[in-house]
């Protein structure tokens, strides 16, 4: 009896041991480290005279910026997916060079978290010259994308260009991510130049995280002087305009996984033009709209696709339908009612092949019919071919028809077709295709690497009423060289040199400089509030 006694003893106490202890308990964060690294660091870098330079014009980011970011604590049990999140929201404030968040086991429930970072170089004076169709601008900014070490943006340019024979235009842009380190960042700026000048304010509150339970954002502007009206090559009308208006939305989001929003958006302006034949799709309106839509959404990470530094890519879908009401402010123009949806999808099929592709339509209805319907297609894909070579395409269609209203896509250098003379070719609709080769030797110096392409653009431009069978398509096709500063991110990190070849007249264009690849070599799905589609057109 007891041996039986102390068999069910035993039994009893391993029954408490592992409903008490769970087998699979998550261990808990013991604490946070914290490895900040300046632009250049000693301890890992060779020491340069122009590293101790650079280190002293910066400013290093205070610890409390990034501890706004985190989205554990001490104490926390260990998530994985939080540190992998809190990871990319380090890497997308575009502060950093370098981020790491990994874990060290101290015992079997209890680890300690390493947050490693390494700033980019945050203040950048540039002589600012670019060129490509015909047209240059050359001039100067000063830039501070981190004042203080605080996260606050601080950007002064004159750039004068000679597009339109514009001539002198300057910048001044400011703006912080977290007002007094709360989820709200404020941003304005002023762009002015002897034809135009834009007046912003942006209030915003986005979904930082996954689990952000709401986000919202306000903004309201002023702008005034004239837009152009490339009628014929050579030919350019003024279109003087006056503008001011306001715009908000505000979304709420439920889901871990798949999330779903519910998103209401408003928006009001007053327009005045010159000329009747310029007036645009929605001026002197009030909108009210509403959209449910839907987001999945996975991670990973590689690099030498549009440049030398680490980038997230991102995989899955987004769906949103939007319903709604236009009013006229005016008594010229009708009320409408309006629908669109918008189709998102992505996945890395293979190992080395990755797909994207996105579908947007909507369309006003009155009672005389269908009014200003609009379709957007966009499609990207690469395929690695080994890790240092990779073959990345775009295509992307805009298309409209009902439109009763100005409407203008200009086919050149900016839109995507090198070799193209600025602002010669326009019209209502336009298709771009783009394919690159590109290769990373890896070969570096300092604080910079470059790389190669070989490229080929294809497309086509037309109005409302013309077959696309009907359409002329243009060709062009060359070579481009790529200088990446490895201690930046983003747009800014690549300066690009392109050399075009035009098969329209068999010639060599000239050479392209810029900053930035022409397009990213993979897709972001993102939260979209409740939309109007193709209302952008080209001004300047």
């Amino acid at each position: 009896m007891r041996v039986v006694a102390r068999g069910l003893l035993a039994v009893c106490a391993l029954v408490f041991l592992s409903t008490a202890v769970p087998l699979n308990a998550q261990p808990f964060i013991r604490a946070i480290h914290y490895d900040l690294k300046d632009v250049f660091d000693d301890r890992t870098e060779k020491p340069w005279l122009m590293s101790e330079i650079a280190n002293g014009l910066h400013v290093q980011t205070r610890p409390f910026v990034i501890d706004d970011e985190l989205l554990f604590t001490e104490g926390d049990e260990l998530d994985e997916d939080r540190l992998l999140e809190t990871e990319r929201n380090l890497r997308r404030t575009g502060l950093f060079s370098t981020v790491a968040v990994t874990v060290q086991y101290v015992s079997r429930d209890s680890v300690d978290v390493f947050v490693l970072t390494q700033d980019r170089f945050s203040l950048r004076p540039a002589v600012l010259y670019g060129t490509g169709g015909g047209i240059s601008n050359y001039g100067g900014k000063i830039e501070e994308v981190n004042l203080f070490g605080i996260g606050t943006q601080l950007l002064v340019s004159g750039l004068y260009r000679t597009e339109n024979d514009i001539g002198w235009e300057g910048l001044v842009y400011a703006g912080q991510r977290r007002l007094f380190r709360s989820e709200v960042g404020v941003y304005a700026s002023i762009l002015a130049n002897q034809v135009r000048t834009d007046q912003t304010l942006l209030l915003d509150k986005p979904f930082r995280t996954m689990a952000t339970p709401w986000a919202g954002r306000l903004s309201v502007w002023n702008s005034f002087g004239s837009d152009f009206n490339y009628l014929l090559p050579e030919v350019r009308q003024f279109l003087p305009f006056e503008q001011r208006g306001a715009a908000g939305w505000w979304s709420t989001a439920r889901g871990d996984g798949d999330r779903l929003f519910f998103s209401v958006s408003g928006a009001i302006d007053h327009t005045r033009r010159a000329f009747e034949q310029s007036r645009l799709a929605f001026d002197n309106t009030a909108r009210l709209l509403v959209s449910f839509g839907s987001i999945r959404q996975d991670f990973h990470t590689d690099r030498f696709l549009n440049g030398y530094e680490t980038e997230d890519i991102q995989t899955g879908g987004w769906g949103s339908v939007t319903i709604g009401r236009v009013f006229s402010t005016v008594d010229t123009l009708e009320d409408l009612w309006y629908i669109s949806g918008r189709g998102e999808q992505s996945d890395t099929i293979t190992r080395n092949l990755y797909l994207f592709g996105s579908v947007a339509g909507g369309t006003g209805f009155a009672r005389s019919g269908p009014r200003y319907t609009g379709l957007d297609v966009t499609g990207l894909a690469h395929w690695r071919l080994s890790p240092y070579w990779v073959i990345t395409s775009r295509i992307r269609s805009e298309i409209v028809w009902n439109w009763f209203a100005f409407h203008q896509l200009v086919f050149d250098n900016d839109a995507g077709m090198r070799g193209y003379a600025a602002n010669a070719l326009s019209g209502d609709n336009r298709i771009v295709a783009n394919t690159e080769l590109r290769w990373f030797p890896r070969w570096t110096v300092w604080a910079f690497g470059v790389s190669a392409v070989a490229f080929h653009d294809v497309g086509s431009v037309w109005n409302q009423g013309l077959e696309l069978t009907r359409t002329r398509w243009r060709h062009s096709a060359g070579i481009g060289l790529r200088v990446h500063n490895l201690k930046a991110s983003g747009a800014d990190a690549i300066f690009r040199i392109d050399a075009a070849f035009r098969f329209d007249d068999m010639r060599w264009a000239g050479i392209i400089f810029t900053t930035d690849q022409l397009f990213s070599a993979f897709g972001q799905h993102r939260f979209r509030p409740a939309e109007l589609v193709n209302t952008t057109i080209d001004r300047q």
